[in-house]
């Protein structure tokens, strides 16, 4: 495999910490993990991380969650991410110390939140064809690693299942699934671009499991990805 886009290897942006997701949290890790790398694309946090628990707790207080902590869609979170912020994990854990609970929400002020100006989720239903999403999406990560999501096709826990990888182990969906609507997605946190024996494919840090090292690619050019994330303008608010 040869990549042409590599965040990970670019000055400690990406977690190599492999985190596992518990319930249908999918969501916050990816979100977490690309707002502690637009943070240090900005230079405002070195390799200490924000707080994921932080921002599922808030997201269950004040937005609509499923049973399994899942999310209905990626724009719920938008608001907390411009207008509440997330904060470092270090300083969240003391509050639960000082508190000996879960510290109430919002947050003390004085805390530093980390937010963005905008949060732009583009879905692929929105343009013209695949081709030009595509295109966007691969702008997007020659400036950063992005949140980006899959449909939760059947063919997926097929393929995650242990032994089950193809040779160049890129996933993929049948043709009939790409064809059919999937209402649940899968989010993941793409980190790389490149190519195995000719073949297109993302590399995504995956949350659902230590599925290949952490690591699951996904092919390019058959219209996978249907939604990613742009985190602009990352900064401090107190």
């Amino acid at each position: 495999m040869t990549l042409s886009i590599n965040w990970e290897g670019v000055n400690q942006i990406v977690d190599d910490v492999p985190w596992v997701q518990l319930y249908d949290t999918c969501w916050a890790y990816s979100l977490t993990r690309h707002m502690n790398a637009a943070c240090r694309i900005a230079n405002l946090i070195g390799a200490e991380s924000l707080s994921v628990t932080y921002l599922v707790q808030y997201m269950r207080e004040f937005s609509t969650l499923t049973d399994t902590f899942g999310i209905h869609f990626l724009e719920s979170v938008k608001p907390f991410l411009m207008y509440e912020g997330m904060v470092l994990e270090d300083d969240y854990q003391r509050l639960f110390a000082q508190f000996l609970w879960p510290p109430a929400i919002p947050l003390p002020t004085g805390i530093r939140r980390f937010v963005v100006t905008d949060m732009i989720v583009h879905t692929l239903d929105l343009y013209r064809n695949a081709e030009e999403f595509e295109t966007k999406f691969l702008d997007a990560m020659t400036y950063s690693p992005v949140t980006a999501s899959i449909p939760k096709y059947a063919s997926l826990s097929e393929f995650l299942a242990p032994g089950n990888f193809p040779e160049n182990k890129i996933y993929c969906p049948t043709i009939t699934e790409l064809l059919s609507h999937c209402p649940d997605s899968h989010a993941m946190f793409a980190t790389g671009i490149g190519k195995s024996q000719g073949v297109p494919f993302v590399r995504f840090r995956d949350s659902s499991g230590l599925i290949d090292g952490g690591f699951m690619h996904v092919e390019l050019g058959m219209g996978v990805i249907d939604q990613f994330v742009e985190l602009i303008g990352a900064y401090i608010m107190m």
